[in-house]
């Protein structure tokens, strides 16, 4: 739940912003014609991008470009509060910032990655302190500054070890690319997550997704992942001395005893038993 909500706005849209969310809280984003940074101060979230699953540890960030992204955002501190720190690179400001001429960092290419993350970085870190500065002093703030504070992250980030993927990243704000439905379900096969998200992650609806998936792969999405499911399983508990319980994980179960129950079903043996057959062969 988030409890507390502070932000700064840009030619009427929100353009940086802090929050203070209860954990834990799963929290989903549409970004349509817009990049975000994200910064954890205070907390962990595992992000689910079209392409990619990224963990993100407190004092790191993430930049994601146009796209359909949902987060899960967990404290292991105890206090159960996560406190991060958002600026949204909206393109039509990022066009006017940079008056007529599309910045020369930022150019069209082939990559596919939506979310880059960021690792802890001192520069980064004093950025969102100047951010945290601002909030707590509300009345300094001004358009102009607000200008200047997107234009600094942007240099600043071109900074980093991650400029290359960055620039990358901008690129799309200009030029949006689509993941393919294929790269998404590869992505989050054998992950716990439901077909409804990874619905979200393609942009459609739940009734759209799940025609285009059986038109795609002749099945219905929650056979045709579970089926994965099992055979990644089948083939971990004969390559490696994983125990059951990290199989079932590994493999996106989130339950022992609905994953033994299905791989029964399906191989008429227990992992346990699947796995002695095996190592006799």
């Amino acid at each position: 739940m988030i409890i507390d909500r502070k932000h700064f706005n840009l030619n009427n849209k929100c353009v940086i912003e802090k929050l203070r969310i209860r954990t834990p809280f799963m929290y989903g984003a549409i970004f349509q014609n817009e990049a975000c940074f994200i910064f954890i101060k205070d907390g962990e979230s595992i992000l689910n991008s079209p392409t990619e699953k990224v963990n993100i540890y407190v004092l790191e960030s993430v930049l994601l470009k146009c796209g359909h992204y949902f987060a899960d955002l967990i404290q292991k501190s105890g206090n159960n509060i996560c406190e991060i720190f958002a600026v949204h690179l909206h393109s039509d400001i990022l066009q006017e910032l940079y008056k007529d001429e599309v910045p020369s960092f930022i150019k069209p290419n082939g990559k596919k990655h939506f979310a880059q993350k960021i690792v802890k970085h001192d520069i980064i870190i004093q950025f969102i302190e100047s951010l945290d500065f601002y909030f707590q002093n509300p009345t300094l703030v001004n358009d102009d500054l607000v200008r200047l504070k997107i234009k600094e992250l942007i240099l600043l980030l071109l900074q980093t070890d991650n400029a290359e993927n960055i620039i990358s990243l901008f690129s799309y704000l200009f030029t949006p690319k689509q993941a393919s439905f294929k790269d998404i379900i590869q992505t989050h096969l054998f992950s716990n997550i439901t077909i409804s998200e990874l619905a979200l992650l393609s942009g459609r609806s739940l009734s759209a997704f799940k025609r285009d998936f059986e038109n795609y792969f002749n099945d219905t999405p929650a056979n045709y992942i579970k089926e994965q499911k099992l055979l990644k399983a089948s083939d971990l508990l004969g390559s490696t001395d994983f125990s059951i319980s990290e199989i079932c994980y590994e493999v996106g179960f989130n339950d022992t005893s609905h994953f033994t129950k299905l791989f029964k079903q399906k191989f008429n043996s227990t992992p346990s038993a699947h796995r002695g057959s095996k190592a006799l062969k």
